[in-house]
């Protein structure tokens, strides 16, 4: 189990869900009927953040779902963020935090009767534009899926003990958001933040980056020498989301050598694999 790092195990939550997935197979059904097939030690795309952990799928155009574990700060599997990765968005939106945590998410999954439909809230933030969505999912309605979506989630329902959300809108732009921001310290340009770690009182100096950007490897190395551990990991999530480190090899050979002094062997080991 490579891919789970130091984590040994996935949480109970998805281990509850494998063996549904078992039970319901037998009658004919899948949680695929909801778009969410589970996976395990499903490949990191090139913009996976390094401190995910994907778990599920949707079956197509590679969007997945993973535990983020703030670069192994997170103790516990079952209590980190969910986030929805759509590696083939062009519009600087293909990373969004969705759940405060895997229980919710299967609730969030239970209230659209779709994995997929998640993964459209990385380009909405605006109120007006949920409601929008909702009305155009509403017209699409096929009565035999919703009959067959239904079933399997009045099924996750009773395994998991979730909740349909009332609110979507609220749940993911207020409450998700809140929850976030109250964790992070410092903004990063995928919208992930940073979590707060142990140099509070320290002065975090941020390296500016952008995209198709020209990197001097001499700035980077004493940028890595003086800065925060904080200060370090932003640079790490702005390379990656900016695509800098997937078009240098030596800034990465320079990352992954920084990732280790780190004790961020398990990042390392995924960005080298990628």
């Amino acid at each position: 189990m490579i891919y789970l790092g130091k984590y040994l195990k996935m949480p109970p939550t998805f281990k509850k869900l494998q063996k549904l997935e078992e039970v319901i197979e037998k009658e004919g059904y899948s949680l695929c009927d909801l778009d969410l097939c589970l996976q395990l030690d499903f490949p990191h795309y090139e913009m996976t953040p390094y401190d995910v952990i994907p778990f599920a799928n949707i079956g197509c155009d590679g969007i997945h779902y993973g535990f983020l574990t703030d670069f192994g700060m997170v103790s516990d599997l079952e209590n980190a963020f969910i986030v929805c990765i759509s590696p083939m968005d062009d519009f600087d939106a293909h990373i969004k935090i969705v759940a405060r945590n895997i229980r919710e998410f299967v609730s969030l999954v239970c209230t659209m009767k779709s994995a997929t439909e998640i993964s459209n809230f990385n380009l909405i933030k605006e109120e007006e534009r949920y409601i929008i969505l909702f009305k155009e999912l509403k017209k699409e309605e096929n009565m035999e899926y919703v009959e067959q979506a239904n079933y399997v989630v009045e099924k996750i329902r009773s395994t998991i003990g979730c909740e349909i959300i009332e609110n979507v809108y609220q749940y993911l732009e207020k409450e998700v958001m809140k929850a976030r921001e109250e964790q992070t310290m410092l903004s990063t340009l995928d919208g992930i933040g940073i979590a707060s770690l142990d140099s509070i009182n320290s002065k975090h100096y941020i390296y500016k980056l952008e995209k198709d950007m020209q990197i001097n490897l001499d700035d980077v190395k004493s940028f890595f020498n003086s800065a925060t551990t904080e200060s370090k990991l932003v640079f790490i999530r702005d390379a990656q989301f900016t695509y800098l480190i997937s078009d240098d090899i030596e800034l990465k050979e320079l990352v992954i050598n920084e990732m280790i002094k780190l004790g961020l062997n398990d990042e390392a080991g995924r960005l080298e694999r990628i």
